[in-house]
């Protein structure tokens, strides 16, 4: 029942009002009771762990006079990302001779790679560094635990 001057009494024809009047009777009864009102805590704030790239990113380098090539990441991994290296033959209609990228250095924040140049010789073959202008294809993945 609402009390004369009280919010649900005031909203005539609101279905808001039945709302307001079992709120107002609930408050009414919990204080007879002589319970005092629980007050919240907040929340424990809930740790949010910061990750840094998660996205894959991809560049496309050239290779310098010794064949090397490095790529800073546009935002440093949590830990060394897996990473993929392909070289583009400069020269693919030379049969006896093709490029290969070997990667050496992966931190968490940048790459370093080494293109060479190799020729089939009868028994064993010669590798020599690509030298310069030789592109190189590389995708950054981090492994973390996600």
């Amino acid at each position: 029942m609402a009390m004369r001057g009280s919010p649900a009494r005031r909203i005539v024809g609101n279905p808001l009002g039945s709302v307001l009047s079992t709120l107002d009777r609930r408050t009414r009864v919990a204080g007879r009771r002589g319970t005092p009102p629980r007050e919240q805590e907040p929340p424990e704030p809930v740790p949010v762990p910061v990750r840094v790239a998660v996205r894959p990113a991809a560049a496309v380098l050239t290779s310098g006079e010794d064949g090397r090539a490095r790529w800073v990441f546009p935002a440093p991994y949590g830990a060394a990302p897996a990473v993929s290296a392909v070289a583009v033959d400069p020269a693919p209609a030379d049969e006896e001779r093709t490029v290969v990228v070997a990667l050496e250095e992966v931190t968490a924040w940048c790459v370093v790679v080494r293109v060479w140049r190799t020729r089939a010789r009868r028994g064993s073959g010669v590798a020599e560094p690509a030298g310069a202008g030789v592109s190189v294809h590389l995708v950054a993945q981090d492994v973390g635990q996600g």
